[in-house]
């Protein structure tokens, strides 16, 4: 009987496993998802630093040459194609080195770093020089100078030619793994404090468990620069050489504090000789540069006798504590901590040795030293369980926490995670309802995210616009003093706030325990759970105390995600779509069953404004052009295509209606001093064919280019 029930279930998981391969199949082989996985293969193909001739006709590779191989600069030349699209452009990364960028004579782009505290460089930097069909057959030349005062290094690391999302394809593609392990320590360290803030205990793991997460955190900060994404994505350049370079003389010192606090042996020595290397390093790092005006490139030795002399004292102190217990014939119970702290030290001394005898770039720099790192804190979250154990924790507890770190550290999307904590949580702990509740900022609270039991009624669309004032302050206040709320009886609660009363009785509350979610020391919202057994109360509010740091952390991390999303879809300069929106707005967004108009424009005379005035006057007119479409036909509907060229969709039910617009247009840049070339098309029945009514419209704006052209404007 059970074997014929089963044929149905293996029937269905078949059909669902079937499905899910044939969309991960679809979703893996969409155009841009195969240009991101092919981005390195492209890379080779648009590599444009081979064949640059210097002034001695010599010709060379840009990334195999160094200003120091030049007396500390050089100056090369390069005729760029005589086919070219507005969306061309050169990109590279460059160390420590200063440049300027001419065509034919016209000096277009230059760079120069800023002093820190590790001296003048500037380690991994991004760059993009705009082009277009303007500069087709023109020369390019690059005029470069090495940043140190010894003329030392000075390096173009990379260059690429072609449209902006290859190039980042690319250097995300190749950095990925390296930012997806740095990501994971981050996380890690976020997870440790979590459990340091959320658990408290009064053992010596928990005492000393803050060292832990604090120096996984820095870990993951250097890791994290070092990848050189967040210069790319945010351009931060000096705070990101300065946490390569500094921060790693400020992580030792923590992770020496909690593995002593583990050790049998326990001897403080090993703090005291920790913190005066720390101090050592830092203080001759601000000496050298500051008294002796030394740049940091100049003290590699200094700073690896720093880094060599922190893993010493761990070995040593590993060496000393195995021995002691050895005397005393018990187990030192660190298994695996040896394990991951004897490939991390592996790691450390293969990282040094190749960039010591290697190229010594900040590309790729510091790869194995990363891999040690998460290594040795894998080993490490593996060696924390058993200590857990160890202390007797309570094997539930154990479950709830190992669990709950799979769905955080998983690798769904944030609001994803957050969905599924929030289910976790109410079946774990038997409640009705698991719930966020986010600060709208207009002193309101919505109802953002709920999981219900089964049978239990959702109350998310119900719970819109709930005050601050009045009703959550009530809860603030009792956050700021217990960190959590907790009502085994809403009748008794009633006294304490008749309005939180009101709100909750309706939805047949009974027992509820809230907590905070906080970021950077502010409340933005509160989450809890609904009607959990009284007889788990204690339990419950220890667990939400724990779960306020992981929920803050997720909240935030989608907020950055979805940043990140906006970003890519956005024009940097304008605000309006770019032309990765169009083509997600005509995939996804555009109704082509009803009537629409398609608008092309193409700004007249940008050149001239840009030679005789200034890019930053020619950057001013596009605006000018973007904000004009938008206010006719409404931001979400206006794209740049590139340089001087917009694309429009307009919902008129009219023929009529959608030409007054366009005319209103024309009348709105004409009042600005603004002439520019405009195509329209309208479908007046709907077309699913949209390129016909974008090609129309591209025809007819060619067509007032020319005759623009033709007047000698």
């Amino acid at each position: 009987m059970k074997q014929t029930s089963s044929i149905p279930i293996r029937i269905c998981l078949g059909v669902y496993f079937v499905l899910l391969l044939l969309f991960l199949i679809h979703a893996f082989s969409r155009a841009d998802m195969l240009k991101f996985i092919r981005a390195d293969d492209e890379a080779e193909k648009r590599d444009y630093a081979n064949a640059w001739e210097m002034d001695s006709g010599e010709s060379v590779d840009l990334t195999e040459i160094s200003a120091k191989r030049y007396g500390g600069s050089f100056a090369v030349s390069k005729v760029l194609p005589l086919f070219m699209k507005e969306t061309d452009a050169i990109y590279f990364s460059t160390s420590n080195l200063a440049f300027r960028v001419f065509v034919d004579g016209q000096l277009i782009y230059t760079y120069d770093t800023t002093e820190n505290l590790t001296g003048t460089g500037d380690g991994i930097s991004y760059h993009m020089i705009g082009l277009g069909i303007k500069d087709e057959g023109r020369t390019v030349r690059i005029e470069a100078d090495a940043v140190f005062a010894d003329g030392h290094g000075g390096r173009i690391n990379d260059m690429q030619y072609g449209p902006e999302e290859l190039y980042r394809y690319a250097t995300v593609r190749r950095n990925l793994i390296g930012f997806d392990l740095s990501a994971l320590m981050m996380l890690f360290g976020i997870t440790i404090l979590g459990f340091y803030f959320g658990l408290r205990r009064k053992n010596a793991m928990f005492r000393s468990l803050w060292a832990l997460g604090l120096s996984v955190m820095l870990f993951g900060s250097w890791s994290l620069c070092d990848t050189g994404l967040p210069q790319l994505l945010s351009g931060v350049i000096g705070t990101s050489r300065e946490i390569v370079y500094g921060i790693l003389h400020l992580a030792g010192l923590p992770l020496v504090y909690f593995v002593n606090s583990r050790t049998k042996r326990n001897r403080p020595v090993y703090l005291y000789l920790s913190f005066l290397v720390t101090v050592l390093s830092c203080g001759w790092l601000v000496f050298s540069r500051y008294a002796l005006g030394m740049d940091m490139h100049t003290q590699v030795l200094a700073i690896y006798l720093s880094y060599i002399a922190e893993l010493a004292i761990l070995v040593i102190m590993l060496i000393d504590n195995e021995m002691f217990c050895r005397k005393r014939g018990e187990s030192s119970f660190m298994e695996y901590f040896y394990v991951g702290a004897g490939v991390f030290i592996l790691c450390c001394f293969i990282d040094m040795g190749r960039y010591s005898i290697g190229r010594k770039s900040s590309v790729g720099h510091g790869s194995w030293f990363r891999l040690g790192l998460v290594i040795f804190f894998l080993f490490m979250g593996l060696q924390l369980i058993l200590w857990w154990s160890e202390e007797k924790v309570s094997l539930e507890r154990d479950r709830f926490i190992n669990h709950l770190l799979q769905y955080i550290m998983g690798p769904v999307d944030p609001d994803s995670k957050i969905k599924k904590v929030l289910e976790y949580l109410c079946e774990e702990l038997h409640a009705d309802r698991a719930y966020i509740f986010e600060d709208m900022g207009d002193g309101t609270f919505d109802n953002t995210y709920e999981y219900c039991a089964p049978g239990v009624t959702p109350e998310i669309n119900n719970l819109k616009g709930l005050p601050y004032k009045g009703t959550v302050d009530v809860w603030y206040e009792e956050y700021k003093k217990g960190g959590h709320v907790m009502i085994e009886d809403l009748e008794k609660y009633r006294s304490v706030s008749e309005n939180m009363y009101r709100v909750l009785k309706p939805q047949g509350i009974r027992t509820l325990v809230t907590g905070p979610l906080v970021l950077e020391g502010e409340y933005i919202g509160f989450f809890g759970v609904d009607n959990p057994p009284v007889r788990m109360m204690e339990e419950v509010s220890e667990i939400i105390r724990l779960l306020m740091f992981f929920l803050s952390e997720l909240v935030a991390r989608r907020d950055y995600h979805k940043r990140l999303m906006d970003y890519s879809y956005q024009d940097a300069l304008t605000g309006v779509g770019n032309r990765r929106a169009i083509r997600e707005f005509e995939k996804k967004k555009l109704d082509t069953s009803r009537p629409y108009g398609f608008v092309m424009c193409d700004v007249n005379g940008l050149k001239s404004v840009n030679d005789h005035d200034g890019h930053d006057a020619g950057d001013a007119l596009i605006v000018n052009v973007a904000s004009c479409l938008a206010q006719i036909f409404g931001r979400d509907h206006v794209f740049r295509m590139g340089g001087d060229e917009f694309a429009v969709y307009a919902f008129d039910e009219t023929a009529e209606s959608f030409e007054a617009r366009v005319s209103a247009f024309r009348s709105l840049i004409d009042k600005n001093g603004i002439h520019a070339a405009v195509g329209a098309s309208y479908a007046a029945a709907g077309d699913a064919d949209c390129s016909a009514h974008r090609l129309e419209a591209d025809n007819r704006m060619y067509e007032e280019k020319r005759a623009y052209h033709a007047t000698g404007a």
